[in-house]
């Protein structure tokens, strides 16, 4: 597999895991929150960022009950 084949690959990878991730706060009634938005806007974005987590910043984060 050549570095461009791999990049590609892990590219489509990092998609389907943005898309989990998005289902998953959707599910959890977390979507429109500022963490779940945080979430979804560094996994849509190439850079990486030492201090992403810990992951959620904030206890209250009104999930459904």
């Amino acid at each position: 597999m050549t570095d461009a084949e791999r990049i590609e690959e892990l590219e489509a990878k990092s998609g389907q895991a943005y898309q989990v991730i998005g289902w998953l706060l959707s599910e959890c009634g977390l979507f429109e929150t500022a963490e779940g938005q945080r979430a979804l806007d560094y996994f849509s974005e190439d850079a990486f960022d030492d201090d992403f987590l810990p992951w959620p910043a904030t206890k209250d984060l009104g999930a459904k009950s």
